[in-house]
């Protein structure tokens, strides 16, 4: 992926472990919007990695964060945690965003779920059930919004 927005996004910034480890910090630029997608799954610290993200976004910047979670195993080198839509909310409050600045979602259902347990994740295609069953979500992500305080004096 880092190939696919370097080569369309001017300002594209990308860390990779083990060089940047987003637990232990943070660049000291901030972005408007800063992506951790398939991420937090494998970092062994996953609040301080939050509060990094949240330290690297700019004042009504975003952050956009998907992991999975009826999702098998896959270590890369390694796959420690998974999140629900209401511990996504709550890992991203603790790092520092409002509740109310917080957006969450999922999607899958029984038979995707069923097609990862069962086989190659290939095998699931477009011409399978994509109706979403809030039950079975294969995949969460949320979108945080860091307002900028305001100063009521000004």
């Amino acid at each position: 992926w880092n190939t696919y927005w370097k080569d369309r996004c001017a300002h594209y910034t990308a860390v990779d472990y083990p060089e940047f480890d987003i637990c232990k910090e943070s660049l000291n630029k901030k972005y408007d919007i800063v992506m951790a997608d398939q991420v937090l799954e494998h970092v062994i610290d996953p609040a301080s990695a939050a509060k990094n993200i949240y330290a690297m976004v700019a004042k009504d910047g975003y952050a956009m964060v998907a992991t999975p979670f009826l999702f098998r195993v896959h270590a890369r080198p390694y796959d420690f945690s998974r999140w629900t839509e209401d511990g996504m909310r709550q890992l991203l409050i603790g790092a520092g965003f409002k509740g109310a600045d917080i957006e969450t979602f999922s999607w899958g259902n029984k038979a995707c779920a069923r097609a990862h347990i069962g086989g190659p994740v290939r095998d699931y295609g477009w011409y399978r059930n994509l109706e979403n069953d809030s039950e079975y979500p294969l995949m969460v992500w949320a979108f945080a919004r860091k307002r900028a305080t305001r100063n009521p004096k000004s």
